[in-house]
C-alpha cells in the first residue's frame, strides 16, 4: 500500500451519525424552494414548439394564430431569437461549459431529432403559452433518419473515454482466449433509458439592466450551478459579475441535469425577446426529447479461464450511440480495465449516430451497463467451471490496476463479498438451477461485483467562525437531496470539536464561493476537501491572533486541533472567544481549495457486493424481487442515514433498469412511444422488497481527504447483474438484454 495522499484526519463526534436532513422539513411542508415554484413580479410563462419530425429542415413557421389569443405577449422563432454565440459543449471543454448540446433552441432551420425545440411561445399564463404553443404550425421538408441502434453504422471510434483511449490491449486476448481451456462469449444488448426525475427541468430567467450595466439572473435545475454561470458567460458575452445562477434544491435528476438543456437557453432567449422575466417549465414528455437519456449499447463479453478458474483472458467490446451534432461517449468498458486480475485484455468501443438528443450521464453511466455484461459473464464462467461466484471471484482478485499500473487505494471488494454472503446465507443456496419451488414461483438467487470511481471536481468553501461558538459554511454546491448540507456541517463539526447543530451552511448560489458538479459521486469528497483546506488556513489565522508571549503565537498550524469551541495546542487551550475578541473580532472567515491529486499514486475506487433472491413465475412471465443487499466499501460514511438512503436509492433504480425502464419507439416515425410516466415503468414500492444494506466504513485517505469515497451511484452497478444471475439461477435460463420483461420470461 502506498503512502496516503492526504495527511489522515480524525474525524470523531458528529460524523456518521444518522442526524436528520436539514432540508426535511421543507420538503415535506412543501415550502422547499423549487425552480418551478419561484414567482418573480412581472413573471410571464414560455412553453416550448417541439419538432414533430426526426430529421429534416422547416420550410415555414406561421405564429399568425398564436399572436392573436389572448395573453400571448411573443413567438420567439430563428427570425427574431436573440443575439448569442454558439459554443463548445461539455464533451468538448467539461472545466468551462456545461451546454450539452450544439443544436440551440427556436433558432435552427434544421431539425435533427423529434423533439427540437423550433419555436416557443410566451405568454401571461402557463395555458395561454401552451395554447399558443399548439396554434404554432411549422411546415418540413422531411429527411431519411436513423433512430435504431441496430440500422446505424458502428465504424466511428470515440476520440476519448474519459481520457482513456477507446482501445486498451494488454497482452493478446484473442489469442489467449483462444488457448484457454473454458471459454463464456456472449452478447449483450441494452435498451435506452429516460432519467423521470420527479422535479421537472425548469428554468426562469430575468434580464435587468441597471445604469447601463446588463445583468441576467437564472433560476435553474442544475447540477452544476457554477459551470452554468460560465456558460451563461460564453452564450451572451458576459462577465461573471453580470451573471448569477441559482438553485436551492434539486428535486431529483440522476445525472439528468449535470448539463444545459434547450429549456435553459430558451428560457434566456425569451426573457431577452419580452424584457419580462419568463418562466419554462418542459413537460414531463419534452423530458423524454429535451434532456438527454441513457444511450442503448450493444456488448461483448469473452472471458477465457484455465480449468481451475484462473482467468487468462478478457475481452470487452461493443458500441454505444450519440447524436448527429454531438459526442458523447459513454465508456461501458471502462470499469472492465481494473476488476479482475488477468494476462491478456482487450477492451474496443464503437459508436453509432442516431437523430435523437444527446446521450447524456445516467446514474453511474459507465459501470451500470458495462457491470450488468461483465458480471454476467462471470456469472457464467463460474457455471461452466462449476465454482462459486463469490469463490471465482476472489481467486482472480488482482493486486493492483491492469490498466494505471497502480495499487488500489482501498479496495476491499473480497471482504464485501464475504460479509455480504454471511449475511445473505449465501451458503444455504444449492448450487443446482431450479432446485427451489415456492408454489407456482421458481427461487433463484444471484451475486455480482460492483464498483465506482472515486471523482472530484474542483471545488472552494469557505468557513466562517464567531465568537458565539457557531461556524458556517459557503459553497456555490447543489442540495440533490443527498444531504449535502447536512454531512458538510457534520464534517465540519467534528473538525472544530463542536455539535453539528452550532454549524450552519448555504449553497445553490454562484454568489457564493465556487464548487464543482454535483456528479459522479464528487460531492461530499470535493465540497468536503475544500472545507478541510478552509480549517487549515483558519488554523493559521488564529495562530496569527494568539497573544505573543503564548506558546500558540510559534505553534505550527498543523499542531493545532479543536474542541468544544477551544483551539488546542498540546496541554494548552485558549477559547476561540478569547482570541477573537482580543484583536477585535466578532468572526474570521476562510476560503478552502480543492481540487483532488494532480496524480495520484492509487487506483481509487468504491466497491461492493449485490445480493439478490428472485421469485419467477414463468407462466405469467413474472419476475419478484424477494430479498437484496448490498454490502460497500466507500471509505468514511458522513452520515448513516443518508448514507444507507443513497445505497437504497441506488439499488431500487437498479431493479428499474434490470425489469422495467426502457425507452420504446417507432423508428419509422423516429419518436418515441412511452413518453410519460405511466408507460415508461419505473419501480414503485409494490416492486421493492425489505433491503438490507452493509458497509465497511474505513476511511481512504489515498482518495479524498475525509477519507470519503462517493456512495450515490456504486449503489445502481452490479445490480441488474445479480438480478440476471438470481433469474438463470431460478429458471436455468440466461436473459442478456435489459430489461427482462414478461415477455421474455414466457418465451
Amino acid at each position: 500500500m502506498a503512502t496516503t495522499t492526504f495527511p489522515k484526519l480524525s474525524l470523531e463526534g458528529a460524523v456518521g451519525r444518522p442526524i436528520v436532513r436539514r432540508s426535511g422539513r421543507a420538503k415535506v411542508t412543501g415550502t422547499a424552494p423549487f425552480t418551478a415554484e419561484r414567482n418573480l413580479p412581472g413573471l410571464l410563462h414560455a412553453v416550448a414548439v417541439p419538432s414533430t419530425i426526426a430529421r429534416g429542415k422547416i420550410l415555414s413557421i406561421d405564429t399568425s394564430a398564436a399572436e392573436k389569443m389572448t395573453g400571448v405577449r411573443a413567438v420567439i422563432t430563428p427570425d427574431n431569437v436573440p443575439d448569442f454565440k454558439r459554443i463548445p459543449t461539455f464533451n468538448e471543454s467539461m472545466q468551462e461549459s456545461c451546454l450539452a448540446s450544439h443544436v440551440y433552441p427556436a433558432a435552427e432551420r434544421e431539425v435533427y431529432y423529434a423533439g427540437q425545440y423550433v419555436a416557443a411561445v410566451v405568454a401571461d399564463t402557463f395555458e395561454a403559452a401552451r395554447d399558443g404553443a399548439l396554434a404554432v404550425k411549422v411546415e418540413y421538408d422531411e429527411m431519411d433518419h436513423v433512430t435504431s441502434i441496430d440500422e446505424a453504422p458502428a465504424d466511428e471510434r470515440p476520440k476519448s473515454l474519459f481520457g482513456a483511449p477507446p482501445v486498451i490491449e494488454i497482452g493478446d486476448a484473442v489469442s489467449a482466449f483462444e488457448q484457454a481451456d473454458v471459454k463464456v462469449d456472449v452478447d449483450f444488448d441494452l435498451a435506452m433509458n429516460h432519467h423521470n426525475p420527479i422535479e421537472l427541468h425548469a428554468a426562469l430567467a430575468h434580464w435587468d439592466t441597471w445604469e447601463g450595466n446588463e445583468s441576467l439572473t437564472v433560476y435553474e435545475t442544475t447540477q452544476s450551478l457554477s459551470l452554468s454561470q460560465k456558460t451563461y458567460q460564453s452564450l451572451f458575452n458576459l462577465k461573471p459579475e453580470q451573471v448569477r445562477v441559482i438553485c436551492e434544491l434539486v428535486g431529483g435528476a440522476f445525472g439528468s441535469k449535470g448539463a444545459m438543456w434547450p429549456h435553459s437557453v430558451l428560457a434566456c432567449f425569451c426573457a431577452k425577446v419580452v424584457a419580462a422575466p419568463v418562466k419554462l417549465v418542459a413537460t414531463r414528455q419534452q423530458l423524454f426529447g429535451g434532456t438527454g437519456h441513457r444511450t442503448p449499447i450493444k456488448q461483448r463479453v469473452a472471458i477465457g479461464a484455465n480449468s481451475d478458474g484462473t482467468i487468462k483472458a478478457i475481452i470487452h467490446e461493443g458500441t454505444a450511440t450519440t447524436s448527429e451534432n454531438d459526442s458523447y461517449a459513454e465508456a461501458f468498458t471502462m470499469a472492465t480495465r481494473m476488476m479482475y486480475q488477468t494476462e491478456a485484455l482487450r477492451l474496443a468501443q464503437t459508436q453509432s449516430r442516431l437523430h435523437t438528443q444527446s446521450p447524456t450521464f445516467m446514474r453511474a453511466p459507465a459501470e451500470t451497463p458495462g457491470m450488468f455484461a461483465l458480471e454476467t459473464a462471470i456469472d457464467e464462467l463460474a457455471v461452466k467451471l462449476d465454482l462459486d461466484p463469490i469463490e471465482l471471484r476472489v481467486l482472480n482478485e488482482p493486486e493492483k490496476s491492469l490498466y494505471e499500473e497502480k495499487p488500489f487505494s482501498g479496495r476491499h471488494l473480497v471482504e464485501c463479498l464475504r460479509k455480504g454472503a454471511e449475511a445473505f446465507h449465501w451458503k444455504e443456496r444449492p448450487r443446482k438451477p431450479r432446485s427451489t419451488r415456492d408454489g407456482d414461483w421458481l427461487i433463484g438467487t444471484g451475486v455480482a461485483a460492483a464498483t465506482y470511481p472515486a471523482i472530484f471536481f474542483p471545488t472552494q468553501a469557505r468557513v466562517t467562525l464567531r465568537t458565539d461558538g457557531t461556524a458556517h459554511i459557503d459553497c456555490c454546491s447543489q442540495e440533490l437531496g443527498t444531504g449535502t448540507v447536512t454531512t458538510q456541517c457534520q464534517l465540519l463539526a467534528s473538525q472544530l470539536g463542536i455539535s453539528a447543530s452550532r454549524v450552519s451552511m448555504n449553497l445553490g448560489d454562484t454568489s457564493l464561493p465556487p464548487g464543482g458538479v454535483s456528479g459522479g459521486s464528487a460531492t461530499a469528497a470535493s465540497v468536503g476537501g475544500a472545507v478541510r483546506a478552509a480549517v487549515d488556513a483558519l488554523k493559521k489565522k488564529l495562530v496569527e491572533l494568539a497573544p505573543s508571549d503564548s506558546s500558540l503565537a510559534s505553534a505550527r498550524p498543523d499542531d493545532v486541533t479543536f474542541k468544544d469551541g477551544k483551539v488546542l495546542l498540546g496541554s494548552d487551550s485558549w477559547a476561540l472567544e478569547e482570541l477573537m475578541s482580543g484583536k477585535f473580532k466578532d468572526e474570521i472567515a476562510a476560503v478552502g481549495k480543492f481540487k483532488g491529486a494532480k496524480d495520484s499514486k492509487t487506483s481509487n475506487h468504491s466497491y461492493g457486493a449485490q445480493f439478490v433472491e428472485v421469485a419467477v413465475d414463468e407462466e405469467l412471465g413474472l419476475v419478484r424481487v424477494r430479498r437484496m443487499l448490498g454490502c460497500f466499501a466507500c471509505g468514511t460514511i458522513l452520515n448513516a442515514k443518508t448514507g444507507r438512503s443513497q445505497f437504497l436509492g441506488g439499488m431500487i433504480m437498479g431493479v428499474g433498469h434490470a425489469l422495467q425502464e426502457k425507452t420504446v419507439w417507432d423508428h419509422r416515425l423516429g419518436r418515441i412511444t412511452n413518453d410519460n410516466i405511466a408507460e415508461y415503468h419505473v419501480p414503485v414500492n409494490a416492486d421493492i422488497p425489505d433491503m438490507e444494506i452493509m458497509w465497511i466504513d474505513e476511511p481512504d485517505f489515498n482518495a479524498s481527504p475525509v477519507g470519503a469515497k462517493g456512495i450515490g451511484e456504486i449503489g445502481i452497478t452490479g445490480v441488474a447483474a445479480a438480478i440476471s444471475n438470481a433469474i438463470y439461477h431460478a429458471t436455468g435460463r440466461r436473459y442478456r438484454d435489459l430489461p427482462i420483461t414478461p415477455e421474455k420470461i414466457i418465451l
